[in-house]
């Protein structure tokens, strides 16, 4: 993995683009009313190694990394 994005004061971090060939689409369809918010929700992995979602610009939501 490449170097870990820098971290603000309150814990969130720094980087906004995803890591190239990790954004994924998930599949929901078959699930039910229950879950189907979760259908063409697009995730996509950080540098600093958490999943996250992505906004309509392709830019990932803001997230704090993973605790060590």
């Amino acid at each position: 993995m490449a170097e870990k994005p820098a971290v603000t004061a309150h814990g969130y971090c720094t980087n906004s683009t995803p890591v190239p060939g990790t954004v994924r689409t998930v599949n929901a369809k078959n699930t039910g009313p229950k879950f189907f918010h979760l259908h063409g929700r697009r995730y996509g992995e950080c540098p600093c190694g958490k999943e996250v979602s992505l906004t309509e610009r392709d830019n990932l939501r803001r997230h704090k990394p993973p605790q060590e």
